[in-house]
């Protein structure tokens, strides 16, 4: 079957993956990725971080970036093919300074990876909200793909 490609597709996906790949350009021009927990909120991508790497050199010096996400996979070995969502969208990274943004990141991070722990979301906020850099890519584009049965 085609492969279709469409926003709502893309944000399903988005909704859906384990983990998504963020990639951006390092300090010397070149390319640079690392997979990452991370939630969609809206239009908006959040996930969280140490206060200082790598990674948030490179999103302060460049800040348009791109994810990847795959939302289903299913190989399907009778047909030697693979039956998938994924998405590919484009943002630019801002790193969120607002203590209730912070907080409503972090919520939602713990809403999507701890669906069955919601007890201890406060707690756990609290307990790593000094450690943690929390940032935000803005989407300006989502591009989704599809390959399944007809």
């Amino acid at each position: 079957m085609k492969r279709e490609e469409h926003r709502e597709e893309g944000l399903k996906a988005l909704d859906q993956c384990e983990y998504m790949v963020l990639a951006m350009t390092d300090l010397a021009g070149e390319p640079y990725c690392v997979p990452l927990n991370a939630v969609r909120v809206g239009e908006a991508i959040y996930f969280h971080c140490a206060r200082a790497g790598e990674k948030l050199d490179c999103l302060r010096a460049h800040p348009s970036v791109c994810l990847t996400a795959v939302g289903e996979q299913h190989v399907i070995q009778a047909e030697y093919t693979t039956h998938f969502t994924s998405a590919v969208v484009r943002g630019r990274a801002v790193e969120v300074t607002d203590p209730s943004e912070i907080r409503q990141g972090l919520r939602a991070i713990c809403d999507k990876y701890t669906p069955d722990c919601p007890g201890r979301v406060e707690e756990v906020i609290e307990k790593y909200l000094p450690a943690v850099s929390v940032w935000r890519v803005d989407l300006t584009s989502v591009s989704g793909r599809r390959k399944e049965d007809g």
